[in-house]
């Protein structure tokens, strides 16, 4: 049996001095601590006080033996009980001292002086690591934010962006035009190419497209909201006209152009060769209104939707219709070419006009071309009914300008083009149009529009001189 007095002198030398089952009370264990940590301090040069092994360190510099250091270590751990016998003394049971090894000891004191970051988090009050999947948990929870939430951010720097890249276009061009004013160059160009000669003299334009080229300055198709706010699609090398553009009321069917600015907007423009003269110093700006456009703040980048990165001037409009009248929506006008539909003529054109394949008509038939240029439209040749209809949408009395209504087999008099119509009418007056219905083998119905009288009738099918308007299925 070793003395307490001898296990005192050979905790010095690295062995313990009591163990965690020690038979001893909590007072006695705390007493031996007492004795060990006196036995262990030892002088170590003039006015200090250091554990005999750390002199023993420092003595010896940087090659000194690492297990005077652990002496010193579990040396401190004792003087540490002093204050937490608990942590010393883990039962109150008696045991005996040469139940508990050396090596026992110094591996519980090991474990008490490693960092708590590694311990077990049931360890008393210690911190723990996160673990693998905590960490994976945390990421995931990360991601589902930011894919609820960053979608709504990007859209709102964009449009933050497409607004400031708007106003700061509107700006350029009102300065622009303010300029070519002042110096009486506003007004005076009877096509949009005239006009763009001189434009580009005040607006750094980098690229110029006349209208059959629209597509090498400009993106070729566009998305806007039609009827009942449905998306549609706009093929933007279909707009060569302000008519085209809805800019009817200019009286005018004026080519567009498109074109590059220095930044990389783009335009596609119309200009209205009647343009008014404004004061060069009173008015500067108003004439902006001479011009109409679609400009891309962002070239032909994306999303190329009407109300996000494009935008229209006043009065430009777009419509699946080419010619909107009241409710139906009719083709632009246009003479017939004649088709072949006799026994020697294809198979495709002969399906135009089952009737009468031998007469002397069939050869040059213009009623069965204006057929088949409709079905190339996907669109079709209107009914006696449906031009009767349109007529009492393009006239009005002369007398009163009241209302008129015409009938599928009437002629009326006495009438007048409504104002709207006037200076630009939705078909050209002065011709008889071709009806989808035959009379007799050689001639179909028609009607015929003019300045003051509607008629209808029947033409014969090889006629030359009669005109066409499609109307939509």
């Amino acid at each position: 049996m070793f003395t307490a007095k001898n296990r005192a002198f050979t905790f010095a030398e690295g062995r313990p001095a009591w163990q965690t089952k020690s038979a001893f009370t909590h007072r006695e264990t705390a007493k031996e601590a007492r004795s060990t940590v006196k036995n262990t301090l030892a002088p170590c040069g003039r006015g200090q006080n250091l554990l005999a092994n750390e002199c023993e360190l420092k003595n010896s510099g940087e090659g000194a033996d690492k297990s005077a250091l652990t002496h010193g270590e579990t040396a401190k751990d004792a003087h540490d009980s002093l204050r937490h016998p608990e942590l010393v003394s883990g039962s109150h049971h008696a045991a005996s001292l040469e139940d508990v090894t050396p090596h026992q000891v110094r591996t519980k004191l090991a474990r008490r002086s490693l960092s708590p970051t590694i311990l077990s988090r049931k360890g008393r009050g210690m911190r723990a690591a996160f673990t693998l999947a905590e960490v994976l948990i945390t990421l995931a929870v990360i991601g589902v934010v930011a894919a609820l939430t960053l979608p709504g951010l990007i859209q709102n720097h964009n449009e933050k962006a497409w607004s400031t890249a708007k106003d700061l276009w509107e700006k350029k061009l009102t300065e622009t035009v303010r300029r070519m004013n002042t110096d009486g160059v506003m007004t005076g160009h009877n096509t949009t190419e005239d006009f763009m000669d001189t434009f580009k003299q005040y607006m750094k334009v980098i690229k110029t497209c006349d209208n059959t080229d629209i597509n090498k300055c400009y993106s070729p198709k566009v998305v806007t909201t039609g009827k009942n706010d449905d998306p549609m699609e706009i093929e933007t090398d279909s707009l060569t006209s302000a008519s085209s553009m809805g800019l009817k009321e200019w009286q005018t069917n004026t080519n567009t152009m498109s074109f590059v600015v220095a930044d990389g907007t783009t335009v596609i423009m119309a200009y209205q060769p009647e343009c008014p003269y404004a004061d060069p110093i009173e008015d500067t700006g108003s004439q902006v209104s001479c011009m109409g456009y679609m400009v891309d703040i962002n070239g032909k980048k994306g999303p190329n939707r009407v109300g996000k990165d494009i935008q229209l001037s006043s009065g430009v409009a777009f419509s699946t219709c080419d010619n909107p009248i009241g409710d139906m929506c009719w083709s632009t006008d246009f003479a017939p070419t004649a088709i072949n539909t006799c026994s020697d003529g294809t198979e495709e054109d002969k399906a135009y006009d089952q009737t009468g394949d031998s007469n002397s008509y069939c050869a040059t038939n213009y009623w069965a071309g204006a057929k088949k240029a409709c079905d190339q439209k996907n669109m079709e040749l209107p009914t006696i009914a449906q031009l009767a209809q349109l007529a009492s949408e393009l006239y009005v009395n002369s007398s009163d300008g009241s209302a008129v209504t015409i009938g599928a087999n009437e002629s009326k008099s006495n009438l007048k083009v409504k104002d709207q119509y006037k200076d630009n009418p939705p078909l050209t007056l002065g011709y008889g149009y071709w009806s989808s219905e035959e009379y007799r083998t050689l001639y179909a119905y028609g009607r015929g529009f003019y300045t003051s009288y509607s008629n209808w009738a029947n033409y014969y099918k090889g006629a030359s001189y009669r005109r066409a308007v499609c109307i939509s299925n």
